[in-house]
């Protein structure tokens, strides 16, 4: 394929998504900055929760009432997704063993979706019930937190709004993207089911399942093969178009942000996430790809849709990763290292958010003055909150990685210790912890120890980082803001670039040794 050929086709892609993504701002930017009576819209999705739940509903709610509310929806999710997997033989399906089933939960309720199953391990009636509805939980949830971040820092109050709210919200407004994206799936050769199949191929909802899948940067396929399916990802145009979902959301929310907080600064953010993603994307294609994919699509579509999945943390794959160059598999690597460029919905503009705080503090200290960011000080405390979030990432990588091997568990299941084998288990963890779910172990890491570390790396992976970035929500909320010029302005390219800098050097500092030891050694 001619490189000018390639480059109109990401051009085109980019710009698709970020004038789709300009329009869905001013929705979400509403939900933000919601306050009664409201767009019909919302007072409409608003009626029945607002009469079940009562004052509840609209209440206003600190920083920690939010995080304990997010926590008990996810949780009783969790829960209940638990509970009908193990069930699932009562339903014709056949039995899930209980760590398994914890994995499986974990995974979907954290927006990972990471798969230690495949083929007919699931009903259909589990696909429906257990993978797409949590597949519309998890988004929800992360967006909710993002519109709860968006108000700490737009605006001073007590309470940073109401998680059910904006959950239901959130929800409303996925489920009407949704619905219209599964009919484009179904019009470009994606089925849509509740029975049925072609040969020993079983049918069933899968454009459903596809279409929130990508939308809500999940990344779980209907099968095993996920999105190098021809069954879910017929065609390049159905390629072109998968890319194109999964980029709506996250570089939505920035844009959304920069309507609250002005569009020199949403603009800004957008613009580092985008330096990020490029680079990212061209990395993985100087790489280039070996063996095994999917020749439906070659070499160029297959990695674009996987770079793009991985840069917003979705996670679905059009061809194995074996298939990936090492040079790719890095820059997979560094975009779940930072989760920011542009990251999942909602997590991905906070991640960004909690790298603009450091870069702020390096940068007060070079000049001598204390950091602000829209008139409010950065207190040590900020500082620190920030500094905790970007920690947890690689702790919860690297402590499992090191005990997989020093238990022996790699070596029990990959054999001997290489390059190879230590690039798969980084990526295992590195997934798990990014909540990406893409992996090269698949349904071979089912077993109690990858299903129970795996489950624990992605339920401190999603929740400790939000409830920390929850706290900074607050904790601007509550502050001054003047109206004095920024010590380091925060709008505009220089300081795009100083962000983005500021990110990699970071990601780069920490794992660079373990990238050394792993795709770097694969030759």
């Amino acid at each position: 394929m001619p490189i000018i050929y390639q480059a109109a086709q990401i051009a085109l892609l980019f710009a698709l998504s970020i004038s789709a993504a300009y329009a869905l701002s001013r929705p979400i930017a509403s939900l933000a900055d919601w306050r009664p009576p409201g767009p019909r819209w919302v007072s409409a999705i608003d009626a029945l929760p607002r009469r079940v739940l009562g004052p509840a509903y609209s209440r206003g709610m600190t920083w920690s009432d939010y995080l304990l509310a997010l926590l008990a929806l996810n949780g009783v999710v969790l829960a209940l997704d638990f509970a009908l997997l193990e069930l699932q033989p009562a339903l014709g399906g056949p039995r899930v063993p209980p760590d398994l089933a914890l994995n499986i939960a974990s995974s979907f309720v954290t927006n990972t979706d990471l798969q230690h199953y495949a083929g007919r391990m699931l009903t259909v009636t589990s696909q429906m019930l257990v993978i797409t509805y949590t597949m519309f939980v998890a988004p929800a949830s992360g967006l909710a937190a993002s519109l709860a971040f968006m108000r700490g820092l737009a605006r001073r109050s007590a309470t940073i709004g109401n998680f059910y709210a904006d959950f239901t919200r959130s929800a409303a407004l996925l489920l009407a993207l949704a619905t219209a994206s599964a009919l484009l799936l179904v019009a470009m050769g994606v089925p849509q089911a509740l029975s049925g199949g072609i040969g020993a191929v079983r049918l069933g909802p899968v454009a459903s399942l596809e279409s929130i899948k990508l939308l809500g940067n999940n990344g779980g396929g209907y099968y095993a093969a996920n999105s190098a399916s021809p069954l879910e990802n017929p065609s390049g145009l159905s390629n072109f178009y998968e890319s194109f979902l999964m980029l709506l959301l996250p570089l939505s929310v920035p844009l959304a942000f920069g309507r609250l907080a002005g569009m020199g600064r949403g603009a800004t953010i957008l613009g580092a996430m985008l330096g990020g993603a490029g680079l990212l994307i061209g990395l993985a294609l100087l790489g280039g790809a070996r063996a095994g994919v999917e020749p439906r699509l070659g070499a160029f579509d297959t990695l674009l849709f996987n770079s793009v999945s991985m840069a917003t943390g979705t996670g679905a794959t059009a061809s194995g990763l074996a298939a990936m160059s090492p040079l790719a598999v890095s820059s997979f690597l560094m975009a779940m290292f930072l989760q920011s460029v542009p990251g999942a919905v909602g997590a991905g503009f906070m991640y960004m958010m909690v790298f603009v705080l450091i870069t702020l503090f390096v940068a007060g200290l070079l000049v001598g003055k204390t950091p602000e960011i829209m008139g409010m000080k950065i207190t040590p405390r900020d500082v620190k909150l920030a500094a905790a979030t970007f920690l947890v990432h690689p702790l919860l990588i690297l402590l499992p990685l090191v005990a997989a091997f020093a238990a022996g568990q790699a070596q029990h299941l990959l054999g001997p210790p290489g390059p190879l084998e230590f690039t798969e288990v980084l990526y295992e963890f590195t997934s798990a912890a990014a909540n990406n779910g893409s992996s090269y172990l698949g349904a071979l890491a089912d077993s109690p120890f990858w299903n129970c570390a795996t489950a624990a790396v992605m339920l401190a992976g999603r929740y400790v980082p939000i409830a920390l970035m929850l706290a900074l929500a607050g904790s601007f909320a509550g502050k001054e803001r003047r109206s004095t010029p920024e010590p380091v302005e925060t709008r505009g390219a220089l300081f795009a670039a100083l962000l983005l800098g500021t990110a990699l050097l970071l990601a780069v500092l920490t794992f660079f040794p373990f990238l050394v030891l792993g795709p770097f050694s694969m030759g």
